[in-house]
């Protein structure tokens, strides 16, 4: 069952840097840019393989406990968007990560 779980971790991270991957593609602004941007179909894939894996994963656990661990991808966002683009992180952030792990580990327990 612990692996299963994993899966879920791997699913919201590759969620994240595909957002990561997708924001990287607009970097220029024009239509023809970001459409050539290589950014832009990597974010695309991985948009993919995680879909995929989130479908195999809804077989495995119950829809009531894989849809609120989605909510992990947020705090992958954040901290992505913290460390790669060098936004700020403040207390209200902090205090939002605090809750939503506490979420997941009632949801999990």
């Amino acid at each position: 069952m612990i692996i299963y779980h994993l899966v879920v971790i791997i699913i919201t991270l590759t969620s994240a840097f595909a957002s990561l991957a997708l924001k990287k593609s607009t970097t220029n602004g024009t239509i023809i840019s970001i459409v050539t941007n290589k950014n832009l179909y990597i974010g695309g894939l991985l948009y993919v393989a995680a879909a995929f894996l989130n479908i195999w994963i809804l077989k495995k656990l119950p829809y009531s406990v894989v849809v609120p661990l989605g909510s992990i991808t947020y705090i992958w966002t954040m901290l992505i968007a913290y460390f790669f683009l060098k936004e700020k992180i403040g207390i209200g952030k902090i205090i939002g990560i605090f809750l939503i792990i506490a979420g997941v580990v009632c949801i999990t327990v």
